[in-house]
């Protein structure tokens, strides 16, 4: 069936299987579905969501005896129709590109009408089927050895069938539980799904001087999970945003080079015209919570049976950061030259500050997967952006948005300081996002519509902002600042 949403005309399918079905699936009308939103998520490789169904004389039962045993399927299938150039597009031939999903129904909710029972409506809760076939039960007694990424992948090869990319999109990582007689044995309440959060979180690999954590991605268009360090997706995503996005509330002085604009927007990264426009947004700098809960330096306790004695190593995060700041800064190109890594540390988070950590491994790998998370919080825990626009199949995490302005950084005006106005956000707010998270909703209560809700990460700002001060301190008696530590 046909949507005309946003000026764009979109092919709609949903479809309900169920085992129970005599005639086999359901088929929704366009006047069935009341809405729909579904999340996909950087940090969670399965999507899930929720659909709203229009259920008037429970129809929907008389059609299809939902089971709820995990072989209710729903599927999903939407994509524009058109060349994408409309306002539900941006330049590039969006033709092939669908949102195309297979969910397990997980639960209902039941909206009955006292009066009327044409006014009745459903929701269903949707899961990834591939988590769902991830669910089955760990047989007793399996045990794991080799590196993590090939135990990932193999796993998923087990339970979902051929959905792992090829050898260019999969890296293995360096962990290895390789050391007689050292194994992975999943306790009996586990199940396949919960072993790979676990293997996820404590596989590393070394890129440069430093260790970075490597994240499992579904690609919508192949159909395959991919799994490569974030160090790769950051520098796939910068050298090739995806679209760009306007700053400005008046667009007048069109061919004004920002010095805060990303180098590659102008003229070369994709922007729609109809809705380049970026709308008032959830902009926010890390503040104290997440900087003394994530942004710390670490201590990784050890125990050598042999020696008999307790091992302590410590990483200092203003070490690590140097090493950081070449693979997820450096990348970043603006207009007006380089990037500045936007990571706030005083002089006691860098000497006074310390997380105990511990891991079931020897202290070489603990140190390697705590170096790891720190790299991945100093990228993640910082500058973040969230705002809701016109709706498009092609945005997916692991991508990139370019957020630029057509105004000077600095303009003349009439103020107290000397007659110029600066817009001192634009080295936070202009540049390249790296986006975590794209929610899809659909409604479809009055008139049809589709919309994006985008939420991004940027770990710098641009050149026309001041670098952190990693040397001041603050006397937390009085608050007053003291300047850099003594010698």
């Amino acid at each position: 069936m046909e949507f005309k949403i946003n000026n764009a005309v979109y092919e709609a399918e949903f479809t309900l299987e169920s085992s129970e079905s005599e005639a086999g699936k359901i088929e929704f009308s366009k006047s069935a579905i009341r809405g729909m939103d579904l999340e996909e998520n950087f940090l969670e490789p399965f999507t899930n969501g929720n659909v709203y169904i229009n259920n008037p004389m429970d129809f929907i039962e008389d059609g299809a005896l939902i089971r709820g045993d995990g072989l209710d399927i729903f599927k999903v299938s939407f994509y524009p129709k058109d060349s994408g150039n409309g306002v539900g597009g941006f330049s590039g031939d969006a033709q092939g590109k669908k949102l195309e999903y297979e969910f397990v129904i997980t639960g209902e909710v039941n909206s009955a009408s006292q009066t009327d029972r044409l006014n009745n409506f459903k929701v269903y809760s949707l899961m990834d089927i591939n988590y769902h076939k991830l669910n089955a039960k760990i047989p007793y007694g399996r045990r794991f050895r080799g590196k993590v990424g090939d135990i990932i992948k193999n796993i998923l090869l087990q339970q979902c069938g051929d959905v792992t990319s090829d050898c260019l999109s999969w890296e293995t990582g360096d962990m290895v539980i390789d050391v007689l007689p050292e194994h992975i044995l999943p306790p009996s309440t586990f199940r396949y799904s919960d072993l790979l959060k676990y293997l996820l979180k404590i596989n590393y690999k070394k890129v440069g001087k430093t260790y970075v954590k490597l994240f499992l991605n579904y690609c919508r268009t192949c159909k395959k999970f991919q799994y490569l360090t974030l160090s790769d997706y950051f520098k796939f995503a910068t050298d090739d945003p995806q679209e760009v996005f306007m700053a400005n509330d008046l667009v007048d002085k069109i061919g004004e080079v920002n010095i805060n604009n990303p180098a590659q927007s102008l003229g070369k990264t994709p922007v729609n015209v109809y809705n380049s426009s970026l709308p008032n947004s959830d902009f926010s700098t890390p503040m104290l919570v997440y900087t003394n809960a994530f942004l710390t330096n670490m201590l990784v306790s050890d125990y050598d049976p042999t020696l008999g004695e307790h091992k302590m190593k410590l990483l200092r995060i203003k070490e690590i950061k140097k090493e950081w700041k070449k693979l997820f800064v450096d990348i970043a190109k603006y207009a007006g030259g380089k990037a500045k890594p936007w990571l706030v540390l005083n002089s006691v988070k860098n000497s006074e500050v310390f997380r105990n950590i511990g891991f079931p491994f020897p202290g070489d790998k603990a140190s390697k997967i705590a170096e790891a998370e720190l790299t991945t919080n100093m990228t993640f825990f910082n500058l973040q952006l969230n705002f809701s626009t016109l709706g498009n199949v092609l945005r997916e995490p692991g991508n990139a948005i370019d957020v630029a302005a057509s105004r000077p950084h600095k303009e003349e005006g009439d103020n107290s300081l000397g007659g110029q106005v600066e817009h001192r956000s634009d080295s936070k707010l202009l540049g390249t996002w790296f986006i975590t998270k794209v929610r899809h909703e659909f409604t479809t209560a009055k008139v049809d519509g589709y919309t994006n809700i985008l939420q991004c990460i940027k770990p710098h700002i641009g050149p026309g902002g001041k670098e952190p001060n990693d040397c001041i301190d603050f006397d937390i008696k009085v608050g007053t600042k003291q300047g850099p530590p003594r010698p």
